[in-house]
Formats: C-alpha cells, structure tokens, sequence
C-alpha cells in the first residue's frame, strides 16, 4: 500500500474554443484532454507519453496553473490548487511545483544575464539581499554543472544543453518538491540528452525531488522514468511501472508504440502492430474508444462505450474493452503477452 499522493489529477477537461465561422454556428473546442486521471507519488519520475497533439503537454500546464481547467481537479497533498483562499496561498503553492520548459532558447530572457535569470524566482519572492541572491545562485549554477564565471554572460553565449542547465538552476530556485518537465530534452542533441538526464537523477536524489516527465520518447522515458502513462488523444489509456508497460503493454495503442521503436538489425522482424488510418480531430473525437477507429481489435461495444482503467495486474491499468471482456471470461486478449509472476 502506496502513502498518500503528493499530487492527484481528477477527470482533467480542457477544452479550447475554436473561433466561430459565423455567428449562427454553433461552437467547437478542441478537447486537449478528456477526462485525465492519475497520481504521482513522492520521489517518483512519473512518465507522460504519447503522440504529438494527445494532451501531455497542456496536462503539464494546467498543473502548474499556467491554464485553467475546463473541468475537474488538481489536488497537491490533498489541497485543490485552483480554490486557494488568498494569494499568500496561491504564492506558497508557486514555490512548491516549478516547470521546466521544453525550448532551451526560447524559454530564457535573452535580454537578461544568466544571473539575473536564476535570481528572478527569488526577487518575485522577497529576497531582497543581494549578495544572499548572488550566493544562492552560484551555488545552484555549480549544482547543475555552470561555473561562476558565466554568472555575467547572456544566453546567446552557451549551446543548446548550457542552456537547458539554467532552466534546471532557475526551476530549482525555490526549493520546489515537484517539478514538470515539459520535453526538456526534445531539442537537444542525443548526447547532451544523456548529460542533462543524468543531471536531472543526480538532482532528484540531491534534494528530494518528484518528477513529471513529459515526453514522446520511449527511450527516454525507460531511462528516466518509475511509472509511465500512455496518452491519446486527450485520454489516458495504460498506466503501469516502466518494466512492466515494456515487457508485457495491454492497450493495443500501447504495444503499436513500442512495436514502432526502431531496431538496429537489418534481420529483425518487421513491426507487427501497424497503426493504420490518422489520428481523429481532437475537435470531433469518435464516440466511445477514442482510438477504436485505427484498433484492430475494435468491437461493437468500443464504438459505442468510454472504457474506463481498470487494473490488468497489480499496479497495471488499461482502458481497453476487449481486456476488460476477456478478463471476465478468464480469457486473454487477442494475441497479447500472457502474464507471469506479476
């Protein structure tokens, strides 16, 4: 039995208008995400994955209040934080969650020295002593691999994984307990992937720290990650540990993603869960299964019913119909992986 989660996301909807064609038209919303459901406990890297456009991203937002939900709830140690009572509260909050954004160049002021770019959590949160500023950011530039002498220099100045470094060192500023990393190495070369990887582990042991890693890439998230959710289309359909998910995947989307990771053998054989069709308009999303429509394995009743997670083997959810039916008929589903000693 697990403690009490650090953060808990209920029936997550967040829809955005789309801008009218005329004024007797009725309105549309893209539906970013659908009904999100999940918990992340302390100390843990918790993966969100899935396909460019399914939803990971504005998850990762609403979390750290950068939008507003449509519906549903974000509960941080027990506490909604989009109903705080003053802003002391919502302040502390702030300081508790930090992003880390996916664009090491975009994401910082280049108007701005590396210094002040540290500092600015800092002075927005009253630390007025200066030199308590320049100390603290030192010391946080040498945590994350800078030396003191870039202390004066500007963005332009440093490569692609110096800069993702200073968005650590300014994340980690405030002594947050959960950070939301946004793709943080998407853009970066495969090598200082690896670099700034193993930073983010050597920080997270260092001081504590729970993770949302949010990314497309499977490697990446095995490396990195304790527990991964696989979205879709503003849905999350598998939830389990990352040996787990990879060794025996049970939503068909699930297996069709990690079948697609490329082999480097000539001999191996081909993948076998080819995805066919695109993915639906996120503006009007197929009734029942979203992903019913390029599924192989899709039914009368996936067309018609939202499955919901259920538990497939201790700590593994699937949002699948057909496993929920063979379940019930002691059976497996299709030509799935059989489970063993889990």
């Amino acid at each position: 039995m697990r403690d009490q989660a650090l953060l808990k996301v209920e029936n997550l909807k967040v829809y955005y208008p789309v801008k009218k064609k005329s004024i007797t038209s009725v309105r549309q919303y893209v539906r970013a995400a659908d009904g999100v459901s999940f918990e992340v406990y302390e100390g843990e890297v918790f993966g969100l994955v899935g396909e460019s456009g399914c939803g990971k991203s504005t998850t990762g937002k609403a979390i750290v209040r950068l939008i507003k939900p449509t519906e549903g709830n974000i509960l941080f140690e027990g506490k909604d934080i989009f109903h705080k009572s003053d802003k002391k509260a919502y302040r502390d909050f702030n300081k508790q969650i930090q992003l880390i954004f996916q664009d090491p160049y975009s994401s910082l002021d280049p108007q701005f020295t590396v210094g002040r770019i540290i500092a600015e959590p800092l002075v927005v949160n009253g630390m007025t002593d200066a030199g308590q500023r320049k100390e603290r950011v030192l010391e946080l530039m040498k945590e994350v691999g800078l030396r003191p002498d870039h202390y004066d220099k500007y963005p332009h100045e440093f490569s692609g994984g110096q800069r993702q470094r200073i968005g650590v060192a300014r994340s980690l500023a405030l002594n947050p307990r959960l950070l939301v990393c946004d793709e943080p190495v998407s853009a970066l070369d495969v090598s200082i992937q690896a670099q700034i990887l193993n930073l983010m582990k050597e920080l997270q042991l260092a001081h504590q720290l729970t993770y949302i890693f949010i990314s497309h890439n499977l490697s990446v998230v095995k490396h990195i990650c304790d527990r991964i959710a696989v979205m879709y289309l503003g849905h999350i359909v598998e939830i389990a540990g990352k040996e787990e998910l990879f060794s025996h995947p049970s939503h068909p989307y699930t297996k069709a993603l990690l079948e697609a990771i490329p082999i480097p053998d000539p001999d191996a054989a081909c993948m076998q869960e080819t995805l066919e069709g695109d993915v639906p308009s996120p503006i009007n999303p197929p009734e029942g299964c979203c992903f019913h429509t390029r599924c192989r394995y899709a039914c009368d009743e996936c067309k018609k019913k939202v499955p919901e997670l259920h538990e497939v083997a201790p700590g593994h959810f699937s949002a699948c119909h057909l496993h929920q039916n063979q379940n019930k008929n002691g059976g497996n589903h299709g030509n799935q992986t059989n489970r063993s000693g889990k």
